[in-house]
């Protein structure tokens, strides 16, 4: 880490607003350790595409998304539409962030000054990189790159709630109000999987998931065997379920044990997939829906260096 100067992208947003109080503490710990940055501070949604963008495009190799999991979204979303080749561009993150699921799998502290002791060693994984197209009568209507997981059906309808609700409500976190809110009028939707390793499904669903790495929704251990550098995506299909079956199977959802509980659960790993409905489905990559059509689903194996806390 002291060997380059890192361009940090601070989304001052993050955490409803409270990224910006902890900054200080954490520069001043920088400084003491002899690491050399320049600070970016993201103010509005995309300053994170646009940043990271112009700085690869500038010869900048070394960055770090300080947010939480929608500012590592943006981030990699502005490498990779960039000209540069991703595998030269280095990746760090400071979770500052509401959710923070990506760093659950990489083992990163939950305090971003504990992180940085995790930066000095240094040790970086060249990281899958997913990307979802969505198409509405076979023209392209949206691309998003992910770097977690790929949520379709339940995950995304409450996102979709969450981008309709003020931060707080009688004293619920939004997230968590949005989670029983969807989950009271959720109704399954029929669709048609097609992945490239032959896997195919046909019926009704409560959600599928496309994930590199394991937790999404705030620590819901969604893929507990899913590995960010082994080249596929884990795609995991959870059948129609009521709302009482799903509410037995919470801590198993938590823990990632309702993978191996819900025998109707169909799984494959795969490296491209199709998923179609006549019924609209939503998508979201990292909590940022995708225009409603059908997707299609692809891994970059090995397309980003990333820095972990594995191993």
């Amino acid at each position: 880490m002291n060997d380059h100067c890192w361009h940090i992208l601070l989304n001052i947003n993050a955490n409803e607003k409270r990224s910006e109080a902890k900054w200080q503490p954490i520069a001043d710990k920088l400084q003491s350790l002899g690491i050399r940055y320049e600070l970016h501070r993201l103010t509005k949604p995309c300053d994170g595409i646009f940043t990271a963008r112009e700085l690869c495009e500038k010869g900048i190799r070394h960055l770090v998304a300080a947010g939480g999991d929608g500012t590592i979204n943006e981030v990699v979303n502005g490498i990779f539409t960039s000209s540069v080749n991703t595998r030269e561009v280095f990746l760090a993150v400071l979770p500052m962030g509401r959710g923070n699921d990506w760093i659950r799998t990489h083992r990163y502290p939950q305090n971003p000054d504990e992180t940085i002791d995790v930066w000095l060693k240094g040790q970086f994984m060249q990281h899958d990189i997913g990307l979802v197209t969505s198409t509405t009568s076979g023209r392209q209507q949206e691309s998003r790159y992910f770097i977690n997981i790929a949520g379709f059906g339940f995950d995304a309808d409450v996102i979709y709630d969450v981008t309709n609700r003020p931060p707080h409500f009688l004293g619920f976190n939004v997230y968590e109000l949005s989670l029983i809110r969807t989950l009271l009028s959720h109704k399954p939707k029929s669709i048609r999987v097609s992945a490239v390793d032959g896997f195919t499904f046909n019926g009704e669903v409560f959600m599928v998931i496309a994930a590199i790495c394991q937790y999404n929704g705030g620590g819901i251990r969604e893929a507990k065997y899913a590995v960010p550098d082994d080249g596929l995506l884990d795609l995991i299909i959870l059948p129609k379920m009521s709302i009482l079956q799903v509410l037995a199977q919470l801590k198993n959802m938590h823990t990632g044990n309702h993978i191996d509980k819900i025998k109707r659960i169909r799984m494959t790993q795969t490296t491209a997939v199709q998923i179609s409905s006549k019924q609209p489905f939503r998508a979201e990559t990292e909590g940022e829906l995708l225009a409603v059509g059908d997707y299609h689903v692809r891994l970059i194996p090995k397309a980003l260096n990333v820095l972990t806390n594995i191993g």
